[in-house]
């Protein structure tokens, strides 16, 4: 009964494994105990299920692997079957699931060496270790089962029991989370110091790749506004789609209760209006965009990537953690020191959704400035200088930190550390917050699957022109829904609008925008020659704007601005020999309370 249970319900796997110690627990019971578990392993394992769901049964393995009077056999041999199915489906998206489950299984593996006989276990554990080592994505986990498997054919068991029970009993070693498969290093200092972890941004830094050129650490949020807000001001102009008409007669009341919200929240009753084929193709247009940007409630919402470098300096690291190497090696070479199995996590109070964390496995620290061109008598001869940024790139991980904002602010990420030093201490601690800016917002509007090739530069400007009047004036859109992708929520468009003088040189505005805004440049006017568009080339798979005019060409640029989740930012600039006209429109109003401060930093 009990079996049929657990088939049905992984829930009630705890409970039973609760039951099972409690049995165990009492001399009188424990043959019920060693039967109850005989009797999973006869009836539970032949109808078990392979697949990433297997992992909820691992307490009730643990316990039978802990058990000696219950044979191993069949279940190396359920482990096996599991194990294919990992390297079978292992993926790009299963990385850190095949770790955890490699790791999982190794430990059920060090229990059974652990309690039962290694001519019991031999042929069925070596078979399950050598394919593991053989074929398994990981490379942890694959150094670990080739461990495994070298003791059990080299030690004896009487030895390789006594080894491996030592591991988690010997004084002064600190757990270890994996102590189910991990061998745990002996360290005379406490694993963890609160006092070394206060200074540990001091010397392991996070940096951007790409500097920012507002460093805006500041960011505006309605929901902040009013105590009495239910809902994220963002979420305003996004709204549960109309039911249809079938359901507004099966449910009349209902919808004109959601009908006389909708009209009180935006606008009054008012007659109904005549839309000329212009106004009409224009509404097409914005209704062919909208059904492009996925709804982030009902589905994934589009991200953004912010690229950093990880490094840390080697002396202060060593003198700080106590790790005493050698100044050179046998080959000349400086020894550094190292981290391992480094766990970046993020965390923001910005709107940025969940931010995955980065695992890196291996970090060397970066070498003391030296002046190689003296040639002291400590520097081997044999070894060439590099140059100091070359030098610096070999010692710096590449971190990727992947937001997915449900609204476009600026913010701070805050940074969490944790890693391994090679004396076995656990560094962890706070680094210096990443700053996230509303430059990193930006993006390319969405093309529809229908648009190609030569078509794009003419949508992306007909887009410019429906968004610039939708943005201007409430005349053909104020009443308008447009369904997003998914047809679950729709958006209405709210504009705003700025104008800015900007006593600014043509030259460094036309620099500028080459720089910094040629992506989303739609088209540039000149005002002797008329409208050019921009040319598209391909590079490297990507299509990317090149904007070159020569100062002589005034003009006015076009640029359209994508910001996440489904907001608009619009640039219309005129520039003229000393002086550049912006005007501004936007779809969502805090979007222009950060522009002030790009544009004068744009163009300094």
């Amino acid at each position: 009964m009990l079996v049929e249970l657990t088939l049905e319900s992984k829930g009630l796997v705890p409970v039973i494994v609760a039951f099972i110690d409690r049995l165990f627990g009492c001399q009188k019971h424990c043959w019920l105990g060693e039967y109850l578990l005989q009797t999973f392993d006869k009836h539970l394992f032949p109808k078990v299920r392979v697949d990433y769901r297997l992992s909820s049964y691992f307490p009730i393995l643990d316990r039978i692997a802990k058990n000696e009077t219950v044979p191993p056999g069949g279940m190396l041999e359920l482990l096996t079957k599991f194990l294919i199915f990992l390297v079978e489906n292992h993926g790009p998206d299963t990385g850190l699931k095949s770790w955890s489950q490699g790791s999982k299984v190794l430990g059920i593996c060090r229990t059974m060496l652990m309690h039962h006989q290694s001519s019991r276990l031999f042929l069925g554990l070596s078979r399950l270790l050598a394919f593991t080592c053989l074929y398994f994505p990981d490379l942890e986990v694959r150094d670990v089962a080739r461990m495994y498997l070298r003791m059990l054919i080299c030690i004896p068991g009487k030895r390789l029991r006594h080894i491996l029970n030592s591991g988690d009993q010997l004084p002064g070693i600190a757990p270890s989370p994996q102590s189910s498969f991990y061998f745990n290093v002996q360290s005379h200092q406490p694993s963890h110091d609160l006092k070394k972890s206060r200074t540990i941004s001091s010397y392991i830094h996070l940096e951007r790749v790409i500097p920012l050129l507002v460093k805006q650490s500041w960011s505006l949020s309605l929901s902040t506004l009013g105590s009495c807000v239910e809902k994220p001001a963002y979420l305003d102009g996004i709204r549960d789609s109309e039911p249809s008409l079938e359901q507004r007669e099966v449910d009349g009341g209902t919808n004109s209760q959601i009908h006389s919200k909708m009209e009180r929240v935006d606008h009054p009753n008012q007659p109904l209006r005549v839309m000329d084929s212009k106004i009409s193709e224009r509404i097409g247009i914005l209704r062919k965009h909208f059904s492009t940007i996925s709804d982030f409630r009902h589905m994934p919402g589009l991200k953004i990537q912010i690229s950093c470098n990880l490094g840390f300096k080697s002396e202060p690291f060593k003198h700080i953690w106590g790790i005493d190497l050698p100044v050179n090696n046998l080959d000349g070479l400086e020894v550094l020191p190292a981290m391992y199995a480094v766990v970046l996590t993020f965390s923001s109070s910005a709107p940025y959704g969940s931010i995955p964390s980065n695992h890196i496995p291996f970090l060397l620290g970066e070498p003391p400035a030296k002046d190689y061109a003296l040639g002291g008598p400590g520097d081997s001869l044999d070894v060439a200088p590099i140059e100091d940024g070359c030098r610096g790139e070999s010692f710096k991980a590449a971190v990727t930190i992947e937001l997915e904002p449900r609204e476009p602010v600026p913010g701070l990420v805050d940074v969490s550390i944790e890693a391994n030093a090679e004396n076995g201490q656990i560094i962890r601690g706070q680094l210096q917050s990443i700053t996230v800016s509303i430059e990193d917002m930006f993006l390319r509007a969405i093309v529809p699957p229908d648009i190609l090739g030569d078509a794009i530069p003419e949508y992306y400007l007909d887009l410019f022109n429906a968004l610039w009047e939708a943005c201007g004036s409430s005349t053909y859109t104020g009443h308008e829904l447009f369904p997003l992708k998914g047809g679950k929520r729709v958006a209405a468009i709210s504009g705003t609008r700025s104008v800015k003088l900007l006593e600014v040189p043509a030259t460094s505005l036309i620099q500028a925008v080459e720089h910094y805004l040629a992506p989303f440049v739609v088209r540039y006017t000149n005002f002797d020659k008329g409208p050019l568009y921009l040319k598209y080339i391909e590079d490297d798979g990507e299509r990317e704007n090149h904007v070159q005019i020569s100062k002589k060409n005034m003009g006015c640029f076009l640029i359209l601005i994508f910001l996440p989740p489904r907001f608009h930012l619009l640039f219309q600039m005129e520039v003229c020999d000393v002086s550049t006209m912006v005007r501004i429109r936007a779809d969502h109003w805090p979007c222009l309370a950060y522009i002030d401060d790009y544009l004068e930093a744009l163009f300094s």
